[in-house]
């Protein structure tokens, strides 16, 4: 009798630790549930803006991330989808992305092609080419670093610590 009231509640309290909310410390960069230009993220609240449901870019998909220069080196799979996201013809007023730490959003950019003669002031990563090194790099203002107005974001604490957490800065 003892066993199977402490079975039960074993049960019980898994149950309720199991439907409650789970927060993550994982970082994931997420497209926009809507298309647009990047610049329709200008001032938004970033609570508000409606995100696909899974990253473009999460968490298993790097394989270390450097602090310093924000490159992160992806998995062939991850490449490859960061490099679909530009079929022809390719949009040169960016394809927003909104970077997260978990369940919050932290900052946002844009995914942006060195056809573009628009300028942005924001965080960008550069369409990719080639599959050596499947490198892509978070930079400042395109087409130079010039063009980016406001404070650096990627340093952001609640990020480097996801990053780290799991294992991938270098």
């Amino acid at each position: 009798m003892n066993s199977l009231l402490l079975i039960s509640l074993l049960a019980l309290i898994f149950g309720i630790v199991g439907c409650q909310k789970q927060t993550s410390a994982d970082f994931g960069i997420y497209l926009l549930a809507e298309d647009g230009p990047a610049t329709q993220l200008d001032g938004m609240d970033l609570d508000t803006v409606a995100l696909q449901e899974r990253p473009v870019i999460g968490i298993n998909d790097i394989l270390s991330y450097d602090r310093n220069s924000h490159e992160m080196q992806l998995t062939e799979a991850a490449y490859r989808r960061v490099q679909e996201l530009f079929p022809l013809p390719v949009r040169v007023d960016g394809i927003p992305f909104v970077v997260r730490a978990g369940d919050e959003p932290i900052y946002a950019g844009a995914f942006w092609t060195p056809l573009s003669s628009l300028s942005y002031d924001g965080v960008f990563i550069m369409q990719p080419f080639g599959d050596q090194e499947k490198k892509i790099g978070l930079a400042l203002g395109y087409p130079g670093q010039l063009a980016f107005t406001g404070e650096d974001p990627r340093g952001n604490l609640r990020i480097i610590e996801a990053l780290d957490k799991a294992g991938k800065l270098d």
